[in-house]
């Protein structure tokens, strides 16, 4: 049962290169673009297989992502056809949901002016685009996460963003055991920094695979 977190504008590639062909489940984390814009692809998927695919995503978030793509769920007219896309709305202000016999806890962070929703799978999680973690949210999760990928911007400060080094000092907090840096920017050179990662932290790559 492939689950699959947000859907950026390489989205299709992406796929093709993880040899994924059926798809029946996306959580978003947010609408920011490089996230959502990858979301014409589910019509391929869709026409592949015939099977209705759900968005899992914040409610206030359902009525935007219908306007930016509004031919997949109102009668445009035309003969093409349209992908069946259930959107399903994540509990408000985070909670615990179920996709069949998966259990995900998804809890809510500030990101400039919008929130975004971080999903915990167990004792992994995958948490992009924060600022910070608030002391609840740090005593919540602290002790339950074996690996956890998160975003870690650049070494320097960001204003909507958690740093390399803020985001080192999460996986701290939170007692992670192994700690994955994603959503790196330019700044970030893998071959360079990844001696500066501290032990149990090193930095995302393409086509990455990990076993839980």
């Amino acid at each position: 049962m492939p689950i699959v977190i947000d859907t950026g504008p390489e989205f299709r590639l992406q796929l093709l290169r993880a040899g994924v062909l059926d798809l029946q489940h996306v959580l978003y984390t947010h609408l920011h673009a490089d996230h959502c814009h990858g979301f014409d692809d589910l019509r391929g998927l869709y026409f592949n297989n015939k099977k209705p695919l759900k968005c899992y995503l914040d409610s206030e978030y359902v009525s935007e992502l219908k306007h930016r793509f509004h031919y997949a769920f109102e009668d445009t007219g035309y003969k093409g056809g349209r992908p069946d896309i259930e959107l399903v709305k994540l509990p408000e202000g985070g909670g615990v949901f179920k996709i069949q016999d998966c259990e995900i806890e998804t809890i809510r962070l500030q990101h400039g002016n919008v929130l975004v929703n971080g999903f915990r799978f167990g004792s992994f999680a995958y948490v992009t685009d924060f600022k910070n973690f608030t002391e609840e949210q740090i005593s919540s999760w602290r002790g339950k996460i074996d690996v956890m990928i998160s975003s870690g911007l650049r070494w320097s400060s960001h204003g909507t963003h958690s740093s390399t080094v803020e985001t080192i000092a999460i996986f701290k907090e939170l007692g992670v055991k192994r700690g994955i840096l994603t959503h790196l920017s330019h700044d970030i050179d893998y071959q360079r920094d990844m001696a500066r990662m501290p032990n149990g932290v090193e930095l995302a790559y393409d086509g990455m695979t990990i076993t839980l």
